[in-house]
C-alpha cells in the first residue's frame, strides 16, 4: 500500500488508445476535470455521495469566474486574493484572446481586476461581480489594447459562449464531483478547464481551514498548457494544492507534446507519484531523464498490454499489471471507455431487458 500524501503530486500518463481512467479511478477522491464525461458512470454509481456538474451552452448550470468572497476583502488586499484572481484573469484573458499577452495587456487586465475588487471592498453593499462587469471596464480605459481584450472577451461574455457571464449556482459540497465540459466544445476546453480549477481551488482553501484533504484531478491535461499564463496558473495552484494538505494528479495520453513543455516538464519532474502505461514513438532517453525511471525500466510500458505499466514511487518503480476480467464484472464496466464495448453491452442489456419482459 502507498501513502500518496506523504508522496504529494502525480501524473498518469499513456499512449491514445490506452485507459488512463482505469488506473487512476481506483483511487479517486473528490474532485476531477473531466472534458470526455467518462467519470460520470463512477459518479452515478456513488449515489448522494457524488455530484455531476456538467457545463455546456444549453444547460442552465453555470460558474462565474470571478466569485469571490468580497466579504473579507481589504483595500490592502492583505490575504492576497485581489493578486491570485489577477493571475488567474490573465491565463483566462490570454485562452480567450488566443494569443500570448504583452506588457501592456497584462497592466491592464492587472488595473482592471484590482478596481473591480477595491471599488467592492471600499463599497458597503457588497456584491460578487461577474465577466460583464469586467468587460465593461477594459471598454472604459483609455488604451487601444484594452478594447482588443475586450473584444476578444465579447464571445464569452455577450456572445454565444456566455455560459460565464453568470453568477454561481451549482452545488459541489458532495464528496466526488465530477466538472463534466465536454459538450461546451473545442473553443470553450481550456477556458472551461481554468474556470473549473479556479472554482475548485476555493473549495480546497475552504477544506484546508476544517482540516479536510482534497485530491484533484485533471484528464486532458495537456489542454491547459498550450499558453504561458495557463501554465502558470495550472503550476501555480499545483503548488498551492500540497501546501493546503491536498493532491494534484494530471492525466494525458499526448505525453510527446508535454516533454516539449518547460512547464510540464518541471512539474513532471517534481512528482513523486507517476504511473505510465502504454507508450510509443517517444523519445525513452527523455521520457528516462524527465520521470527519472531508468531507461532499462521503460520496457514494461514500451508498447505493453492494455492496463500494464510502470509506476514510479518516490525512488523506487514498480511494474504493474492491473488488466481487469471483462466478463460479469462491474468494476470494468464503470471504468471501461471502449466505446464499441459499451455500445455492445447496452443492446445486450436492452435485448435481456425485452427477453425478461416478454
Amino acid at each position: 500500500m502507498m501513502e500518496r500524501r506523504m508522496r504529494g503530486n502525480s501524473h498518469v500518463r499513456c499512449e491514445v488508445g490506452e485507459n488512463p481512467e482505469i488506473t487512476s479511478k481506483d483511487y479517486l477522491s473528490l474532485f476531477v476535470v473531466d472534458p470526455t464525461l467518462e467519470y460520470f458512470d463512477i459518479a452515478e454509481a456513488l449515489g448522494n455521495q457524488a455530484a455531476i456538474i456538467n457545463l455546456s451552452t444549453y444547460t442552465s448550470n453555470y460558474i462565474n469566474p470571478l466569485d469571490m468572497d468580497v466579504w473579507s476583502l481589504d483595500l490592502n488586499d492583505s490575504q492576497g486574493a485581489i493578486r491570485d484572481k489577477g493571475e488567474f484573469m490573465l491565463g483566462l484573458c490570454e485562452q480567450c484572446y488566443g494569443d500570448s499577452l504583452n506588457s501592456r495587456h497584462k497592466s491592464i487586465i492587472d488595473r482592471c481586476v484590482r478596481k473591480l475588487y477595491i471599488d467592492i471592498a471600499k463599497s458597503r453593499e457588497k456584491h460578487i461581480p461577474t465577466m460583464g462587469e469586467f468587460y465593461d471596464l477594459l471598454l472604459e480605459q483609455p488604451e487601444p489594447d484594452a478594447k482588443d481584450i475586450a473584444l476578444s472577451l465579447e464571445l464569452f461574455v455577450n456572445g454565444s459562449l456566455n455560459i460565464f457571464n453568470n453568477h454561481t449556482n451549482v452545488n459541489a459540497q458532495a464528496r466526488f464531483v465530477v466538472y463534466g465540459t465536454r459538450d461546451l466544445g473545442k473553443e470553450l476546453g481550456a477556458i472551461s478547464t481554468l474556470v473549473m480549477l479556479e472554482n475548485i481551488s476555493a473549495r480546497i482553501a475552504e477544506n484546508a481551514k476544517i482540516g479536510r484533504a482534497t485530491w484533484l484531478y485533471i484528464d486532458e491535461f495537456h489542454t491547459v498548457l498550450d499558453k504561458e499564463y495557463s501554465a502558470k496558473y495550472l503550476y501555480t495552484l499545483w503548488k498551492k494544492v500540497r501546501k493546503l494538505g491536498g493532491l494534484c494528479t494530471g492525466i494525458t495520453q499526448n505525453i510527446v507534446d508535454m516533454l516539449q513543455n518547460y512547464t510540464a516538464v518541471t512539474m513532471l519532474g517534481n512528482s513523486e507519484f507517476i504511473a505510465l502505461l502504454k507508450q510509443a514513438n517517444v523519445d525513452s532517453l527523455e521520457l528516462s531523464r524527465v520521470a527519472g525511471i531508468p531507461q532499462s525500466q521503460l520496457r514494461f510500458v514500451n508498447n505493453s498490454p492494455s492496463g500494464t505499466g510502470i509506476i514510479k514511487y518516490g525512488n523506487v518503480c514498480i511494474p504493474f499489471d492491473n488488466r481487469m476480467s471483462k466478463e460479469e464484472n462491474p468494476i470494468y464496466a464503470l471504468f471501461n471507455t471502449n466505446l464499441h464495448e459499451k455500445v455492445r453491452d447496452r443492446s445486450k442489456k436492452a435485448f435481456e431487458d425485452e427477453y425478461t419482459e416478454g
